[in-house]
């Protein structure tokens, strides 16, 4: 008990003069970005460095014969190439345009428009940290659930509906939204009637977020959890209990015999693992992959980027992670969550949370909404254990996480989903863990949206597995050049580059894949 204590007093002075540091230069960071810096565009535009090398290399053709360069399509690998320009900050610094061509066509980038631009204008712009406030005047409501995992935790679940429906819809097709890490699901819906999750309600959804243990207010059973329980915890147990009680509720609930998932970030890496390794991390029959009709992976986090050898302070989170007398052994940066309960709703806040995010990963507004964008982070950060980071973080060898162990969680040259007569290889030596299937409508239909300019995975590696060791039938990528990690929720024009392209091709019960 006397060695807890002196680890949580130590951690506590040293994640003070971290954080503070750390705000210190983020905000000198802003301040000579926004007043001395000549380049409209400040982000790392910088890919992850690996190569996208397909087995099978096919000619990659035009979307549309008027702006050849804008989208190009690989369809013998499905990979959908988006090179359009959407923001005057982030044309080259050689963008030139050019004069038409004797065809009438322009051999040009096609620079896009805001297609939401009027939608702002009916936004009430307050700062309220609470979803319903915003929903309430679009007609609908947040209903909240407390969903308890089998391990004893309580999990907030919020359903998306219209105001005073006294009953779920039944006729529409359920969707859970997963958040990334150090979020809540609240990230899907911030943006409002530019938001996915009010998008996916308003095509005809049944919109479901699930959040992770322990949130904004953590809690649990008493009976069950006690004393270090309480933040021993990290990726498996959100697998194996949250991920598990979220989908099985969301399915309960709805009378559906399978859910559509949409995941960002941390998401993704949770529902990956779940459909790659259930078999090992399921204990009571549990099959991800029969609850699924369909998974969306935004921004993917299933290889490590080189942003966490690069950034000074993210290398130091991940040299000193492992130890109790820096970071402590229950929650991580507990003071970020005090700041977080006295400040939240003021531009303040969301101004800090924003340089922060900014210096630590090269993130930017760029793209996004600017006045929406002090309203994103109204529903950030939240609480998570010290142990969730290591498994993160750590590049101790005995951790087998995201830093030091994805290779062996998420095998390069093995087939992860394994079908009859399509896989790349045949044979049991080339699969991972799950059993091969009849086909891949026995799987769950995969979509994945990878940001180019986002270091902080290695996207390209996730690109090269798929294309060359798992059946072209079961997924379809998209690749864009001009996002990062955070545009795939927030960007302002991720309605018509999201949104739009994952209704038309998930699969549904009545639908036959596109």
């Amino acid at each position: 008990m006397a060695l807890i204590w002196l680890y949580t007093s130590v951690s506590a002075v040293i994640t003070t003069c971290f954080l503070t540091v750390l705000f210190i230069l983020a905000l000198f960071s802003n301040l000579l970005v926004s007043h001395f810096k000549g380049a409209k565009d400040k982000r790392d535009t910088r890919s992850s460095k690996t190569p996208i090398r397909p087995r099978k290399q096919s000619r990659v053709s035009s979307a549309n014969s008027e702006t050849p360069l804008s989208i190009e399509v690989d369809t013998l690998n499905n990979i959908e190439y988006d090179h359009i320009i959407s923001s005057v900050d982030t044309r080259p610094a050689t963008y030139q345009k050019e004069e038409p061509n004797i065809s009438g066509s322009v051999n040009d980038i096609e620079m896009q428009e805001n297609p939401f631009a009027d939608v702002l204008n009916a936004e009430d712009l307050r700062l309220v940290p609470d979803l319903n406030y915003y929903y309430s005047q679009y007609g609908l409501q947040i209903e909240e659930y407390s969903v308890e995992t089998e391990d004893g935790f309580f999990l907030d679940l919020w359903h998306l509906r219209l105001k005073n429906a006294e009953t779920i819809a039944q006729d529409r097709h359920p969707m859970l939204l997963l958040h990334g890490l150090l979020q809540s699901s609240g990230s899907f819906a911030s943006g409002g009637r530019k938001s996915l999750a009010y998008f996916l309600h308003q095509s005809g959804f049944d919109v479901w977020m699930g959040n992770n243990r322990c949130g904004f207010h953590p809690r649990w059973n008493g009976a069950h959890v006690r004393g270090q329980e309480k933040w021993n915890w990290d990726m498996n147990a959100m697998i194996e209990f949250d991920l598990k009680a979220l989908v099985s509720s969301v399915l309960e609930k709805t009378h559906k015999p399978k859910i559509t998932l949409i995941a960002h970030s941390q998401g993704t890496t949770q529902t990956f693992m779940g459909l790659v390794n259930g078999e090992r991390i399921f204990k009571d029959g549990f099959n991800l992959n029969d609850k699924l009709e369909n998974f969306v992976a935004l921004a993917p986090a299933i290889y490590p980027g080189p942003l966490l050898e690069e950034k000074s302070f993210v290398k130091f989170m991940v040299n000193y992670i492992n130890s109790p007398f820096v970071f402590g052994k229950k929650s991580f940066l507990p003071l970020m969550m005090t700041m977080r309960n006295l400040m939240v709703g003021s531009k303040l806040f969301s101004f800090l949370s924003y340089i922060m995010f900014n210096y630590l990963f090269d993130w930017n507004d760029t793209l996004w909404d600017r006045d929406l964008r002090d309203r994103h982070f109204l529903f950030s950060p939240v609480s998570i254990s010290v142990k969730l980071m290591v498994w993160w973080l750590s590049s101790d060898s005995s951790v087998i996480g995201f830093n030091n162990g994805s290779g062996k969680i998420f095998p390069d040259a093995l087939t992860f989903f394994p079908v009859e007569d399509e896989s790349p290889k045949n044979g049991n030596e080339h699969c991972h863990v799950n059993k091969t299937r009849q086909n891949t409508r026995h799987f769950p239909r995969i979509l994945m949206f990878i940001p180019k300019q986002d270091r902080l995975v290695d996207g390209e590696r996730l690109i090269n597995h798929f294309v060359n060791h798992e059946p072209h039938s079961l997924y379809k990528l998209w690749y864009i050049d001009e996002y990062s990690h955070l545009d795939v929720l927030w960007a302002h024009d991720v309605i018509e580059r999201i949104g739009k392209p994952i209704l038309a091709n998930i699969r549904l019960p009545e639908r036959p894949i596109p």
